[in-house]
């Protein structure tokens, strides 16, 4: 049998620790509520956070750097380029896949993709993890206009070259006769 000394034991232990626990619980009620209302609210996000990617796409010049170092291939990129100038068709990123290690932002020469502080993914239809990161396809309308110069630019050259080449077309053919005349002399 348990004797009156454990029992009495027993209960002071058992007051001790509660005793103790209300005090820390007490400490907590006393400062403020650190508690965050979340869709309206956030909690500040370090700015090494890595979140959902965001791309400066008018530095992109579509080096496929990114999508090497992805280990998992969850990068695809697609453009056609025109001289200098891109037309961009596609660039996903595929979050199914994504583990958000930051591989792919390091070896880019142009620092221009990088991790956002965005972070919520929810969705009922996985497709709609598969983002595209492109703020718009094609060409954007800086780039039509430098295209359209250089294309107006090479045209002129080339009609100088053309007009260069029959000039010197016509010089050669009038050579021969120069020569001819000098020698019936």
């Amino acid at each position: 049998m348990v004797s009156v000394n454990e029992y009495f034991k027993n209960v002071w232990d058992t007051v001790k620790s509660t005793a103790i626990g209300m005090r820390i619980t007490g400490k907590y009620l006393m400062q403020k509520p650190i508690t965050v209302q979340y869709p309206d609210e956030r909690m500040p996000i370090p700015d090494r956070y890595r979140g959902i990617h965001y791309l400066e796409q008018e530095k992109c010049i579509n080096c496929l750097a990114c999508a090497r170092a992805c280990p998992i291939d969850c990068i695809e990129m697609d453009a056609v380029r025109h001289g200098k100038e891109l037309e961009w068709v596609k660039f996903t990123l595929d979050y199914q896949k994504c583990m958000f290690c930051e591989l792919c932002v390091y070896p880019c020469p142009k620092d221009c993709i990088h991790m956002g502080t965005e972070f919520a993914l929810v969705t009922t239809d996985r497709s709609e993890l598969n983002h595209d990161l492109l703020s718009f396809k094609g060409m954007d309308r800086a780039a039509k206009i430098r295209m359209k110069e250089a294309e107006v630019k090479k045209a002129e050259k080339e009609a100088a070259k053309a007009a260069k080449a029959a000039a010197a077309k016509d010089d050669a053919a009038d050579a021969p006769k120069d020569d001819a005349e000098e020698k019936g002399d």
